[in-house]
């Protein structure tokens, strides 16, 4: 009976699809309702933090600088991408903190976020976890010795290179204290207990 065998053939397809789609889901699992509350908590806390902050910075900008933070603004916005996504996705995440900075040092940050000078990696101070963006370093040979120096002996800086802060912004410590931000995962800082930490999602 040529219909109970096909049949019988769609009832095992359905098997094993039904096999493969329980495999994926084991691998690929749904957030549940509670971790789309505590990711929606963690946005909602961030976006609060960042306009109690970008407010006052921003009266400093002049207008140029305006009209990029309000473009950039839009990019995440509309599409999470843009010269702040890396930023806001890295503090969702929680590899690092946005601690509380003045207007000044705020506007300072905003800036070297959108910098074209900025590479693709952010560093995170280990003293306060604030995430900033790298500095894009010249060709290797063109690398400067500072003054005294020996390349790997003592204490860093060795060379002279471009960078966007003397210190922290956050907390002023020196900004060779510093862990990549692509690297924090299993790492735990004091910092994590402080307030403008988003936690981990």
């Amino acid at each position: 009976m040529p219909w109970l065998i096909r049949k019988r053939e769609r009832t095992m397809s359905y098997r094993q699809l039904n096999a493969r789609l329980a495999k994926l889901e084991v691998q690929l699992p749904k957030p549940s309702i509670a971790q789309d509350r505590q990711a929606s908590k963690q946005r909602a806390r961030l976006a609060r933090r960042l306009v109690r902050l970008f407010e006052p910075a921003s009266r400093l900008m002049t207008e140029e600088e305006s009209e990029k933070l309000d473009q950039a603004l839009r990019q995440w916005i509309e599409g999470r991408h843009g010269p702040y996504g890396m930023w806001f996705e890295e503090l969702l995440c929680g590899h690092g903190r946005l601690p509380a900075l003045d207007p000044a040092a705020m506007k300072g940050l905003l800036l070297a976020w959108l910098s074209s000078a900025r590479d693709q990696s952010a560093c995170v101070c280990r003293q306060c976890g604030l995430l900033y963006p790298h500095h894009r370093s010249p060709p290797f040979n063109e690398w400067k010795l500072l003054p005294g120096k020996v390349p790997r002996v003592g204490s860093p800086p060795w060379y002279d290179l471009p960078e966007f802060f003397a210190s922290c912004p956050g907390c002023g410590a020196s900004t060779n204290d510093f862990d990549w931000s692509h690297l924090i995962d299993g790492i735990y800082r004091p910092w994590m207990a402080l307030d403008g930490y988003m936690g981990r999602s």
